[in-house]
């Protein structure tokens, strides 16, 4: 059984037996709340991106303090991720951590988000895309080159943190409420998910619709070619005026060149918006 189903199950037998809960108890039973809260998000993030769940839910547990810091209450930022989100942010004082391990507390501009949601796909999209400077910055996160959740931990804490304590901090937490059996195992390298090459500097979006395919010969694609991706890409006739249904749409950040993942039959491909016809979405 999962621990977070023991836990929850732990607190009715203590609420039944005594009339009421402990602190311990209740603060446990929050951190379930917390984690189912948000769960669906953290699933189909981590899903979208190959990135490992786990991971990603206990970063949110801890950098948020459970839901309870006011950048996640009021702003909905569960990462303290700093910066602007859609030109909108918050000043609050923070804890970093010096060379040394010691804490000092500083004024930062942190990102304001209009929900849940965005907070947790910003996040993933933040260890696709990496930084400006070095777009790999993260590439060891991913589920392709992270052979384990570990792996993952130790890249995050090389490069997102500033607290020398934060990969056993993050690891803790995926132990103690079974993280690993609930969104990696859901989400492993027998899912769909390994099909979906993501190329950094690319703005994914769930998509859905149709469109027909131009005539002639296009190039259809394995993944986005963005500016540091030389995509494997296959010339084709045989989509000429076929309809197909529309997966996903890529956005490259740099020329605002749209890219559309089509389907057609058992060919799955992206296209270039210009290879389509008679475009219908419904998102």
């Amino acid at each position: 059984m999962k621990l977070w189903i023991k836990l929850t199950a732990t607190l009715t037998l203590a609420l039944a037996a005594v009339g009421l809960g402990g602190g311990h108890t209740v603060h446990a039973d929050s951190h379930t709340a917390f984690i189912n809260r948000l769960s669906k998000p953290v699933l189909q993030a981590s899903k979208k991106y190959h990135l490992y769940g786990s991971v990603m839910m206990a970063q949110a547990a801890l950098e948020s303090d459970w839901g309870t810091s006011t950048l996640s209450s009021e702003d909905n930022n569960y990462f303290g991720v700093k910066g602007a989100y859609d030109g909108k942010s918050v000043t609050l004082s923070t804890a970093e951590a010096d060379g040394a391990g010691q804490f000092f507390n500083t004024m930062a501009q942190f990102k304001a988000y209009p929900s849940v949601q965005a907070s947790i796909n910003d996040y993933a999209q933040t260890l696709r895309d990496g930084t400006t400077w070095n777009p790999f910055l993260y590439e060891d996160t991913w589920r392709e080159n992270a052979t384990s959740y570990t792996e993952a931990v130790d890249t995050i804490a090389a490069h997102y943190a500033t607290d020398t304590n934060y990969a056993s901090k993050v690891e803790t937490i995926i132990a103690e409420y079974d993280l690993t059996s609930r969104f990696d195992d859901t989400t492993s390298n027998t899912d769909d998910a390994t099909t979906i090459q993501i190329t950094p500097g690319v703005s994914y979006a769930t998509d859905t619709g149709t469109a027909t395919i131009k005539t002639g010969t296009i190039k259809l694609y394995k993944q986005v070619p963005g500016p540091s991706v030389d995509a494997t890409s296959s010339k084709t006739a045989t989509l000429a005026g076929k309809t197909v249904t529309i997966k996903q749409r890529g956005i490259i950040k740099s020329s605002q060149t749209i890219w559309y993942q089509i389907k057609s039959g058992s060919t799955t491909g992206w296209v270039q918006l210009t290879d389509l016809l008679n475009l219908q979405e419904s998102h």
